[in-house]
């Protein structure tokens, strides 16, 4: 039988998860903008913001998503540790869930003008 062999990285998997939900927030709220921007003359032609609402509902899906998994690996380590690495992630895992609930907040004043105005204005 072989010994295990030790841990040569840092990176584990719990850092790839939280580089991703660092960037899915912010990329969400963009992407939304970018997407309603697109859909902005065919709502106005067709008179029904059914696709900006739904575009609005699945990337705030996804800001959530992500604010919630940056909040379960946060919790997983100990704040008092004074190990570099635990430090490391709490703090990335923190970054990542206060930009995601900024993402939301984001996009939720976005979507406040498509629930005012009219599809034209």
């Amino acid at each position: 039988m072989s010994k295990p062999r030790p841990l040569k990285t840092d990176f584990r998997a719990h850092d790839r998860w939280l580089v991703i939900v660092m960037a899915a927030g912010p990329v969400a709220a963009l992407t939304n903008l970018s997407l309603s921007y697109a859909l902005a003359p065919e709502s106005c032609r067709q008179g029904t913001k059914l696709w900006l609402h739904v575009s609005f509902a699945v990337f705030v899906g996804i800001s959530v998503a992500s604010a919630l998994i940056a909040r379960r690996i946060g919790s997983r380590f100990d704040a008092g540790s004074p190990d570099p690495l635990v430090e490391r992630t709490r703090w990335q895992a923190t970054a990542a869930l206060i930009l995601s609930i900024a993402s939301v907040v984001l996009l939720i004043a976005m979507e406040i003008p498509n629930l005012i105005l009219r599809s034209c204005d």
